[in-house]
């Protein structure tokens, strides 16, 4: 939950999402204006897999971001429900 939060607060901060693969994780790259404003990895593999669903070849930007960014709550929403799925599995 707790890269949920962060997610949400580096969408705030910036206007731009780069997705890196990297072994077993997901790597996210928040950028504006050309800086990288928050980088860290997403280890949990159903929020990695909604951000990669969300994105245009890794990348999140322009229309697609601010979708993202307008409507993160039900992202978040949906993120945690298929971890409980996968839970109760």
């Amino acid at each position: 939950m707790k890269e949920l939060e962060r997610i949400q607060k580096a969408l705030r901060h910036s206007n731009t999402l780069v997705l890196k693969d990297r072994e077993k994780k997901v790597e996210c790259s928040f950028i504006r204006e050309g800086l990288v404003y928050d980088n860290f990895p997403i280890e949990n593999s159903v929020l990695a897999t909604a951000l990669q669903e969300a994105s245009v070849n890794g990348i999140v930007e322009g229309l697609h971001f601010e979708r993202l960014k307008n409507t993160y709550e039900w992202f978040a929403l949906r993120v945690k429900s298929r971890m409980l799925l996968d839970t109760l599995k």
